[in-house]
């Protein structure tokens, strides 16, 4: 095999064990999860009957114990859990305890409201983050450089939901501009989704901010300047390249945390979506929506951690992977 092929094989090799890594994270947290769904307080069978049964209030001993039996909540726990598992890997992720709907058609019916929230959010904030981040860098200490950091700092103090409500109080309380509440319309995505973009701005202004300074100061790139190369050149051509490879990570990161921003704005703006779907489900018990929300929310956060960490390892030459192959390939193969 060719010496320059062995660091792709590498890459290779630390993604397959990092996608082998992702299944045992998975694994416990479906049984944590399960856990607490076993442990909270209540009757899972009366749940179930009152879901089945909604204009009845009380029920039978029998009724109560056939749906035990049928759904083995009399078994020792860790039965109850490879049974709820192994249907949840065959595709079957049961009925909802509220509406006696398959939790898969709930999901799919709330989920186009989160993705395009969360996506609309993720565009604007990363692009306004690196528009503020680039002006900042490229003038240390200069007015534009101090209104970006002041406001990544008010933006990294303020929670979502006050946000909200003061985007509410102005566009739709007091200028009557924007719907506060609700979906359905264009009109309806613009606040949360700038709510939740904010958010993202701030975190990426000052990340983006730092990574620009540091790829700025770096040594070759005073040589490029004594070689004449134009200032724009060094940094679209050499600084931002330098710089994206470490805040890939962080970016990794705030996507994944969208999840957790997501349920907030949407409860503030009354939206329909996964976040008021898990926060609805977890006020009426409805315990397997809970548990393929929770797994699903944590599937989406470890996978694109580890997209973001194998993209890493092919971006950046100067990775553990790659600096001793790099290393040998200098000396012609000697150690």
């Amino acid at each position: 095999m060719n010496a320059r092929q062995k660091p792709m094989q590498q890459v290779l090799v630390s993604a397959a064990g990092r996608l082998a890594a992702l299944g045992s994270v998975l694994f416990g947290v479906s049984l944590i999860t399960f856990a607490m769904t076993y442990l909270a307080p209540g009757d899972k069978a009366a749940a179930i009957a009152h879901a089945r049964y909604p204009d009845t209030n009380a029920f039978s001993p029998e009724i109560l114990e056939a749906i035990r039996e049928e759904f083995s909540l009399n078994e020792p726990f860790f039965t109850q859990f490879f049974l709820w598992l192994s249907r949840f890997l065959q595709g079957d992720f049961g009925n909802s305890f509220a509406s006696n709907t398959p939790v898969w058609d709930i999901f799919l019916g709330n989920a186009a409201e989160t993705l395009t929230l969360t996506l609309t959010a993720l565009v604007i904030g990363l692009l306004c983050a690196f528009i503020l981040s680039s002006v900042a860098a490229w003038r240390p200490g200069s007015l534009a450089d101090r209104v970006a950091v002041a406001l990544a700092s008010i933006g990294a103090a303020m929670p979502n939901y006050w946000l909200g409500l003061l985007l509410i109080l102005l566009f739709a309380a007091t200028l009557n501009w924007l719907p506060a509440y609700g979906t359905g319309t264009p009109a309806h995505l613009v606040l949360p989704a700038l709510t939740l973009a904010f958010w993202i701005t701030a975190s990426q202004t000052r990340l983006l901010r730092s990574f620009f300074l540091e790829a700025r100061s770096a040594p070759f790139i005073e040589t490029l300047r004594l070689r004449g190369v134009s200032e724009r050149e060094i940094f679209f051509r050499h600084v931002l390249r330098h710089a994206l490879v470490p805040a890939l990570t962080m970016i990794g990161l705030d996507i994944a945390a969208l999840l957790e921003g997501t349920v907030i704005v949407e409860l503030t703006f009354a939206r329909g979506g996964l976040g008021s779907l898990l926060a609805g489900s977890v006020l009426s018990r409805d315990y397997p929506m809970i548990l393929f929300l929770v797994l699903f929310s944590a599937l989406v956060y470890v996978l694109l951690n580890t997209l973001i960490e194998i993209l890493q390892d092919i971006l950046d030459p100067k990775s553990s992977l790659f600096t001793k192959q790099s290393a040998k390939i200098a000396t012609g193969g000697r150690s």
